[in-house]
């Protein structure tokens, strides 16, 4: 038991190392916030999931609610062009090439689908892409959002689909917070 807690966190850790290089490279939009969701999501993993059992049965479903609610936030941003926009916010930052929008995000949503399966057959060391979904999508959705409509005075491309999340985030992070029992070593 003591070698799958190392395993566990030795591929928590590779897989969030990895990351912040990833996004370090690829937009400085990504960089900005993604790499302290991932720090974020990292510190939950070590304290609320490494060694303990998930609840499957209490996490998974809100989870895929929270994916599909994802897909349908990316939508919007797409259509309504997030990623074009993104200059009239944060001044400096250029506008992210389409390709690259559609790519990373159809990457981590595939990453994030993968953690699902990852809640139902119980591999720990996932969790830390669950960690990475709550505080990336749907925490900095629901602030990032509404900010974004107060700096322009208006609608921002996200809006309507991130509000989705004022209601079911909380759920899922209560859900996620939730102290599950240890594992016996």
């Amino acid at each position: 038991m003591l070698a799958s807690l190392k395993i566990n966190l030795i591929i928590a850790t590779i897989i969030a190392l990895i990351s912040i290089t990833i996004f370090y490279f690829i937009h400085p939009a990504i960089k900005i916030f993604f790499i302290p969701a991932m720090v974020i999501a990292y510190f939950f993993y070590l304290t609320k999931s490494y060694g303990r059992e998930i609840n499957t049965n209490s996490l998974l479903p809100v989870y895929l609610i929270c994916i599909a609610i994802q897909l349908l936030h990316f939508t919007e941003e797409f259509i309504y062009g997030f990623h074009e926009r993104l200059p009239d916010l944060m001044i400096g930052i250029p506008a992210e090439e389409t390709n690259l929008f559609v790519s990373f995000n159809m990457i981590a949503y595939s990453f994030f689908i993968l953690a699902a399966v990852g809640i139902y057959k119980k591999i720990e060391f996932l969790m830390i892409i669950v960690w990475f979904f709550a505080i990336a999508a749907v925490v900095f959705n629901v602030i990032g959002h509404l900010v974004y409509a107060l700096r322009v005075g208006g609608y921002f491309p996200g809006l309507y689909t991130s509000l989705a999340y004022w209601v079911i985030g909380p759920v899922l992070l209560k859900r996620m917070f939730e102290v599950t029992q240890k594992k016996h070593l």
